[in-house]
């Protein structure tokens, strides 16, 4: 586990900026990404600088990038997910920021989590956004070749179990380091196992995430799986 370079923006409705860096991000374990005191004189949540400094802090557009692989990053707030943001590895950022579907708007203390990873880590990401303008974030790292399961980054639950009654209308998927060994998308599959909607994983060595059109309705019993060889 190391301390990589991170930074990246949050661009508001009005065209303002939160500035973020953090040249200590811990690779392996979700850490926040605070306002870049270069920029702006202090760190702090992106939230809080938000609401202190800007005026209406509608976020519509973000981008989160890392020295090596980003599997997903959010704005949490009150302990829940409040937006999805798009990521890149390897600090190249190409297209961002992205745009976010469903504009949030930041009230004081939301802080921006990443989860980075070695550029040899297996975890896969799945981003999703759904047209009640909810957001979430799952993954999974394959151990082995077969079938696996993305469960919730916040309560390891289902998809299902997290969305139900949900429409998933935007969504993408960052793959680690799984280039030579998927052997599917990332499937949404119905209580039949059947496949309902599915994403193609982006390589974070040579791909940006951001989203995409996506459609699945989501039941008590959909999944979320990817298949792997090794």
């Amino acid at each position: 586990m190391a301390n990589v370079d991170s930074y990246g923006q949050l661009v508001m409705q009005s065209s303002q900026i939160v500035p973020l860096a953090n040249t200590a991000l811990t690779e392996a374990t979700e850490d926040e990404i605070q306002t870049d005191a270069n920029f702006v004189g202090a760190a702090s949540p992106a939230g809080t600088f938000a609401t202190q400094t800007l005026n209406n802090p509608r976020c519509v557009a973000a981008g989160i990038s890392a020295e090596n692989d980003v599997t997903y990053a959010y704005i949490r707030s009150a302990g829940k997910i409040k937006a999805g943001l798009p990521v890149s590895g390897l600090s190249s950022g190409q297209g961002l920021p992205g745009s976010l579907p469903y504009p949030v708007t930041l009230v004081s203390g939301d802080s921006v989590i990443v989860m980075a990873n070695a550029a040899t880590d297996r975890e896969i990401g799945l981003t999703v956004a759904t047209t009640s303008g909810e957001y979430h974030c799952f993954s999974v790292t394959p151990g082995s070749g077969g079938e696996h399961e993305l469960v919730s980054v916040l309560t390891g639950q289902s998809i299902g179990e997290t969305l139900q009654g949900r429409s998933v209308s935007f969504a993408f998927a960052m793959g680690g380091n799984n280039a030579a060994n998927f052997s599917s998308p990332v499937y949404f599959l119905n209580g039949s196992g059947t496949p309902v909607g599915s994403v193609t994983p982006n390589d974070p060595a040579v791909d940006t995430g951001t989203f995409q059109v996506c459609r699945a309705n989501i039941a008590l019993n959909t999944r979320v799986v990817v298949r792997t060889d090794a």
